[in-house]
């Protein structure tokens, strides 16, 4: 759970790193700062996290780390210890932004308002990768073709959802009924597996109207097109979906 967690964390903070306006930036923000502070709780004060298989929300996890970590005169919380080398090591947590951070983001996300995420929140949440239960924002942006399929599928996401909007919801009703009709026969020789009639839901209408190019070994991540809304997820977008799904099935089975 804790390696998930840090994996998570650091491809959302990536991701508002390089784009801090990236199409859902706001959900971004929320996720990568609730199991940001996440690892950070249960590996610091063990149980703290949450309680009866659930854990606390981002704004109940800084107020454990007021509590428990040491109060410093610019307003930040000191997080000390000492490394496997026996050197002194710290992390200073700019509560005060982050809370700032959140409620930025909770506007547009409860109907109210548009809200502003700034540099200084993506910032202070950048920081909290110093911490030991954390530490793999560099690990993940070192594939920088990872982080470019990722802020290109959420564009896509976008346009999609705009163009959906467009075309109103009876010709998107409509074009969902008729997609089954739409696949184009797929000789068996090449797959004998693969009917290629496959259609899944779309992440971006909902429609069971994405039809994959090739069977996915995981849900939502094989690469294709929607049929109702046009959304495209590309083999470069399926490549990483799939080795994220690998990880996390791993990490639960191990």
């Amino acid at each position: 759970m804790q390696t998930e967690r840090a994996y998570q964390y650091a491809r959302c903070s990536a991701v508002l790193d390089s784009d801090p306006e990236v199409p859902g930036h706001a959900a971004t923000y929320d996720q990568a700062l609730s199991n940001g502070l996440a690892a950070i709780v249960a590996q610091q004060w063990p149980g703290q996290e949450g309680g009866k298989g659930s854990v606390h929300s981002a704004n109940r996890l800084l107020n454990v780390i007021t509590q428990k970590a040491a109060a410093q005169p610019d307003g930040t919380h000191l997080i000390a210890w000492t490394d496997a080398h026996g050197k002194p090591r710290e992390v200073r947590i700019d509560t005060a932004t982050l809370r700032s951070g959140i409620t930025e983001t909770q506007a547009p996300r409860h109907a109210r308002g548009r809200g502003t995420l700034e540099r200084r929140h993506v910032d202070a949440l950048l920081a909290l990768d110093r911490h030991p239960a954390l530490g793999r924002i560099s690990e993940v942006k070192s594939d920088g073709q990872w982080l470019q399929a990722e802020l290109h599928d959420r564009y896509d996401q976008q346009r999609a959802a705009e163009y959906l909007a467009f075309i109103g919801d009876d010709e998107a009703a409509d074009r969902a009924e008729r997609a089954p009709d739409l696949i184009e026969p797929y000789h068996p020789k090449h797959n004998p597996d693969w009917n290629g009639t496959e259609l899944e839901d779309c992440q971006v209408c909902g429609y069971a109207s994405f039809r994959l190019d090739s069977p996915a070994e995981f849900p939502d991540t094989g690469s294709g097109a929607c049929l109702v809304c046009s959304y495209a997820r590309s083999a470069d977008v399926s490549y990483y979906l799939t080795l994220n799904a690998e990880i996390a099935y791993k990490i639960h089975t191990d």
